[in-house]
This record gives C-alpha cells, sequence and structure tokens, in this order.
C-alpha cells in the first residue's frame, strides 16, 4: 500500500482532553484525582467498573468494597504515596454490584502540585487451562459452565421435554463482608453437594459464574420442575451453610419449546431468574 512507502513522523503534541477520554475508553479504564482540598475525586466511568451508576449508588463506598485480605495492603500503598512517594500500583479485589468480587489494576503518579492522578481498570481473569479441560469448577466440583453449554447444545437436537433452573445467592455481597471470601467459598461448595444430592446422577449440574449456579432436568415437565425447584428452595434455607445465619436462593425456572435455540432458551431463563433475585428467596417460572 502506498501509505506504507510514505515516512511516518512523529510529533509530541498535547492532545485534547475528548481525545485522552476516548483513549482511556479503549483501554477499559477510569480516571481519579486526589488532591488536599477535595480529597478523592473519581470519574463516573469508575462506577461502571463496579456495576454501578449515579443513580445505582449504594451505601458501601468503594474503600468499604475492597477485600479484607487486601485492605491492608491497599492502604499502606496509598498512605505511602500521600507521604512522598511518586507513584502507586496495586492490584486488589473489590466488590461488584452484583455480590461477587473483582480484581482491579490501579497505578497513580504524583502531579507538581502534589496531587495524585490515578487510572484504574478490571484486570481479566485467567482461566485454568487444566480445569477447562477436564470440564470441571475447581471450587465445587461440579461441570464447567462451558461443558454445561456443550451438553445443552447436545440436549437442543433431542426431542424429549427439559427444564432448566438457574440458582443465587441472595445477599452474597453482605455474606462476604461478614464472613469474608473463604467462609463464602466453602459455603458455595457446602450448596452444591446439597443440591447434587436432591438431583438424578446424571442431571447436568453446574457452577455458571461466582455465586450462580444452572441445572437441567432433562425428561421433566415445567410443574414437575418447579416443585423439585421449591424442594431444593427450602432445604438450602434449612441447611446450615454459615454460622447463625440462614442462606437463601432465588430460582429461575423455564421449559424448552419446540425449536427453541440456546440463546433464546437462556435468555427466559435470565429474565425468570433476574425476576426472582429481585424478590429475594423465590421460584419464579
Amino acid at each position: 500500500m502506498d501509505v506504507l512507502k510514505a515516512p511516518l513522523a512523529d510529533t509530541v503534541t498535547r492532545l485534547d482532553s475528548s481525545l485522552m477520554a476516548e483513549a482511556m475508553q479503549l483501554m477499559n479504564a477510569c480516571v481519579w484525582r486526589w488532591s488536599q482540598p477535595q480529597a478523592m475525586e473519581r470519574d463516573p466511568s469508575c462506577l461502571a467498573l463496579l456495576g454501578l451508576t449515579q443513580d445505582t449508588l449504594d451505601e458501601m463506598s468503594w474503600l468499604a468494597r475492597i477485600h479484607p485480605d487486601d485492605m491492608a495492603r491497599v492502604l499502606e500503598a496509598f498512605a505511602a504515596c500521600l507521604h512522598g512517594r511518586d507513584s502507586l500500583r496495586l492490584d486488589y479485589r473489590i466488590l461488584h454490584h452484583d455480590g461477587h468480587y473483582i480484581r482491579l489494576d490501579e497505578r497513580a503518579q504524583r502531579q507538581p502540585d502534589g496531587s495524585l492522578l490515578g487510572v484504574v481498570r478490571r484486570c481479566r481473569h485467567s482461566h485454568s487451562p487444566v480445569a477447562e479441560q477436564q470440564g470441571t469448577d475447581p471450587l465445587t466440583g461440579l461441570e464447567s459452565r462451558g461443558y454445561f453449554e456443550q451438553r445443552l447444545n447436545e440436549r437442543l437436537g433431542q426431542e424429549n421435554a427439559f427444564c432448566l433452573l438457574q440458582l443465587t445467592v441472595d445477599h452474597r455481597a453482605k455474606i462476604l463482608q461478614l464472613f469474608g471470601e473463604a467462609d463464602c467459598d466453602t459455603m458455595l461448595a457446602k450448596l452444591a453437594r446439597i443440591v447434587r444430592h436432591e438431583l438424578r446422577k446424571d442431571d447436568p449440574f453446574a457452577r455458571w459464574d461466582d455465586d450462580t449456579f444452572i441445572l437441567m432436568l432433562p425428561g421433566i415437565e415445567r410443574l414437575d420442575a418447579l416443585e423439585i425447584a421449591e424442594r431444593l428452595r427450602l432445604e438450602i434455607a434449612d441447611a446450615s451453610l454459615l454460622p447463625e445465619r440462614p442462606v437463601t436462593v432465588s430460582i429461575g425456572l423455564v421449559q424448552h419449546q419446540p425449536g427453541e435455540q440456546i440463546d433464546h432458551l437462556l435468555a427466559r431463563l435470565a429474565s425468570c431468574h433476574g425476576q426472582a433475585r429481585q424478590e429475594h428467596n423465590q421460584v419464579i417460572g
């Protein structure tokens, strides 16, 4: 191409703020600034990292959302930067609005006026090749999401009826704050064992994401599936999954329709599941 034959000239020039904002969006990064008079000022785009908007703010501050095991390290690094260190680089876990922890990469540089200019972005999770190859979730031993989707695609080609159930732990954000990630992981593993015990041996059952599970009931129609879902809801509520605190789940349920494709089926399931999560400790289907 002719354009590649032309010499490339580099110049250093100050770009306008709109271009800088577009660049930050391309990096999926957000900006904050700390100064002595105003303290911490975060761009609204920081809220999007946590699944929040200015209209959906809750009572939890940014600092309160940081994982308890990472808090001391974060505070120590910021204190050092405020007392003279020229730069900061951190990665830490923070509570997302959906109730699970995500990992952030945060960097800051001291400015000539003494303020700090920082950039924060979400780290992409690395998946274990061994776990993916085996099709299992390392925490619960259940099927992985990818393996479940593979089995679901295979089931769609068959004529027998089946139902899907999706269940999520209620108030997991509060549970994480009260008990920490280790106890929360133990609770999820116990919950998975309870559900697995109530299912048939060959019923596909997987961990869908951090605090959500999905299961398939082959050969089961909607009314019978509703009874199974209600029994699971009660079993979990009655179990001692956390000390002196009941754990409840919200369950969405759909029956596959003849000829329905996977995207439409999962969209219907997500809708029922979302309604159940709004009401808490309910089965919607």
